[in-house]
C-alpha cells in the first residue's frame, strides 16, 4: 500500500467531519476489541502445574471457580459488564485480588515461591493496586491503612479505591464513623454514579454497630430445617430468645479461610464452659451458597446448633445491614445484651475477653 493510498483510507474525504471519523474509530476499535469480557492470563515461575480458586465477592462471579495451571500458565475468561472484583485463592490459603475490568488483558505474573510480589497488569485499577500491595509489604496494620487512606483519595475514580475502602476501613472494628463518611464523600464525588459504591451507604451508616460496648443489635432469623442443630422443621430465633444468655453469633463460608477454625473454636469455648459449669448458646451464620455444600461442612464440623443461610452470600440482608464485609466474622454478647467482644481475629478479638467468663 502507498502513501497516497494510505491516507486517502485514513483521512476524511472533504465535506465529512470529524465527528465522522471519531465514529468509524469507535466502531472499529469496539468490533477488534473483546467489550464485555475480560481476559485474565498467569504466568507462575517455580510452578509447572496446580490449581488456584477464583471467586468474586461482588456477586459478578456467581461461583467458586477453578483456574487449571499446566506448564506455569493459566488463562482465563469472564464475561464482565462492569468491574468485577476477583478473588485468586493459593493453595497456602493467602488471595489476589484481581480487577476484572470489561475488555481489558489482565495479566498476573510472578514467582510462586514468592506469592506476595506477584504483580498484575493490563488496566489502571491493577497496576494501581500492585503499587499499593508492594508499598505495604512489612508494614504495621495502622501503617497499612495510614498508606490506604492516601490511595484512596489520590484514586478516588478507580474501582481499586473502592475495594481499598471496603477492606480497610469497613472491615476495621476501629474505623470511626467520621474516619468512613470523609472517604465515602470523596469516593462518591468522584465516582457519582457508581451503583455498587452507593450500596455502601448502608455499611457506612452501620460504622460501629457490632462494636464492643454496643447493644446487640435485633435480628431475627429463620432456620432451614435440615441443617446444624435445627431440627426437622422451620422454626425463627431471635435476638428476644437469649437474653439474660451469653451468645456467640460466626459469620463464616465454607470457600473463606479460617472459618472452619473460627467454628471449631465456637465449640471448644462451648465446651470449656460447661467444664466450669457455664452455659453459652452458638448460632452459625453461614455465607455459603451451594446447600450441599453447606450440609457436608456442618456434619464435618459438628455444628449441632442453630444454624441459618439464606445463600445469598454478602448480599444476605442482616450481613449488609450490621456492615459484615470480611470472613470470619465473630459476636460475643453478654448476658445483658450488650457486645462484649467482636471481629475477625479470634487470638487478638475474642480470646481475651473469653478468659474473662
Amino acid at each position: 500500500m502507498n502513501n497516497s493510498t494510505r491516507k486517502r483510507l485514513l483521512l476524511p474525504s472533504k465535506g465529512v467531519g470529524g465527528s465522522f471519523l471519531f465514529l468509524l474509530l469507535s466502531l472499529f476499535l469496539c468490533c477488534t476489541g473483546h467489550p464485555g469480557e475480560v481476559r485474565i492470563k498467569g504466568q507462575f515461575e517455580h510452578l509447572e502445574q496446580g490449581e488456584f480458586l477464583i471467586y468474586s465477592t461482588d456477586e459478578e462471579l456467581d461461583r467458586l471457580d477453578t483456574l487449571r495451571i499446566q506448564d506455569g500458565a493459566f488463562s482465563y475468561r469472564l464475561p464482565a459488564l462492569q468491574t468485577a472484583t476477583l478473588h485468586i485463592l493459593y493453595p497456602n490459603a493467602s488471595e489476589l485480588v484481581v480487577f476484572a475490568n470489561p475488555g481489558a488483558d489482565i495479566l498476573v505474573k510472578g514467582d510462586a515461591r514468592n506469592l506476595n510480589e506477584v504483580e498484575v497488569s493490563g488496566s489502571e485499577d491493577n497496576e494501581s493496586y500492585t503499587k499499593f500491595r508492594l508499598s505495604t509489604l512489612g508494614k504495621s496494620a495502622s501503617e497499612q491503612k495510614a498508606i490506604a487512606r492516601d490511595f484512596i483519595l489520590e484514586y478516588a475514580s478507580l474501582d481499586m479505591s473502592r475495594y481499598l475502602f471496603t477492606s480497610y476501613f469497613l472491615c476495621d472494628s476501629t474505623t470511626t464513623p467520621e474516619q468512613a463518611t470523609e472517604l465515602y464523600d470523596s469516593l462518591c464525588h468522584a465516582r457519582p454514579d457508581d451503583l455498587a459504591l452507593s450500596k455502601l451507604a448502608s455499611h457506612v451508616r452501620a460504622i460501629g454497630m457490632t462494636r464492643t460496648g454496643n447493644p446487640l443489635p435485633d435480628f431475627s432469623l429463620t432456620l432451614l430445617p435440615g441443617h446444624g442443630g435445627n431440627g426437622t422443621e422451620e422454626q425463627t430465633i431471635q435476638r428476644s430468645d437469649y437474653e439474660g444468655k451469653l451468645l456467640l453469633i460466626v459469620f463464616w463460608a465454607g470457600w473463606k479461610s479460617g472459618s472452619t477454625s473460627a467454628l471449631y473454636r465456637a465449640r471448644r469455648l462451648r465446651r470449656e464452659l460447661e467444664g466450669k459449669g457455664k452455659e453459652i448458646h452458638l448460632i452459625s451464620y453461614s455465607l455459603d451458597v451451594d446447600k450441599k455444600q453447606l450440609t457436608a461442612i456442618e456434619e464435618r464440623d459438628t455444628v449441632d446448633f442453630p444454624s441459618y443461610c439464606d445463600f445469598r452470600s454478602l448480599a444476605s440482608p442482616l450481613v449488609k445491614e450490621w456492615g459484615i464485609r470480611d470472613l470470619p466474622y465473630i459476636i460475643l454478647a453478654t448476658p445483658d445484651g450488650r457486645i462484649a467482644a467482636s471481629g475477625n481475629d479470634w487470638l487478638k478479638d475474642i480470646e481475651p475477653v473469653v478468659e474473662t467468663l
